[in-house]
């Protein structure tokens, strides 16, 4: 049974997210260089000191932002790799959730390589370690190649997000995704 929230408990928790949504609308509408935290607090209806007890910087709200999505993704792409599909088929969908997932939140993305100093990845290599268990599995099943290093194969694989997602392409972004997806398969299995 789960532990009844505390009314003080709540009240920190609405706090937040009013602090985050105004925030980011803050950031898409001015941009994240023009808003300043007297400008957020105004926004939220709190003083600025209690956007300090949140937050120790604007960076801060787009770290947590960009955490909050990874986790989500995370959970996702867990969810997916517990499922009965076939190596080939988990890793087809892994590619559509995380493509779909960036397109949604392109814009959040692109605030965060503007404006953040992120030293590798901000999820670690969870999702890294996901893909190479993923790709074990399918050279064990038969599924996959074994002759081309597990390292080139992650490295294509994510940079097939970015191409989508950066193509000049008038192709639509999930049509883009799968006919990489496509070409991307077509060198991974087996004949």
């Amino acid at each position: 049974m789960e532990k009844e929230i505390s009314r003080r408990d709540r009240k920190k928790r609405q706090v937040l997210t009013t602090l985050v949504d105004v925030t980011m609308k803050l950031f898409m509408e001015k941009g994240f260089s023009e808003t300043t935290i007297a400008e957020i607090a105004s926004a939220a209806d709190i003083g600025t000191g209690t956007f300090y007890n949140y937050f120790h910087s604007k960076e801060d709200v787009l770290r947590y932002v960009l955490t909050k999505n990874l986790d989500e993704t995370k959970d996702s792409l867990e969810e997916l790799i517990r499922s009965s599909m076939s190596p080939p088929e988990k890793i087809s969908q892994i590619l559509l959730t995380i493509g779909k997932i960036f397109k949604e939140n392109q814009q959040l993305f692109n605030l965060c390589n503007r404006h953040l100093s992120l030293m590798g990845p901000p999820h670690g290599t969870e999702f890294k370690d996901i893909l190479v268990a993923m790709i074990q599995e399918g050279r064990i099943n038969g599924d996959f190649r074994n002759d081309i290093p597990i390292e080139m194969i992650t490295e294509l694989f994510m940079g097939l997000i970015k191409s989508a997602l950066t193509s000049h392409s008038k192709i639509p972004f999930e049509e883009n995704l799968n006919y990489k997806l496509k070409l991307f398969m077509d060198g991974l299995l087996t004949k």
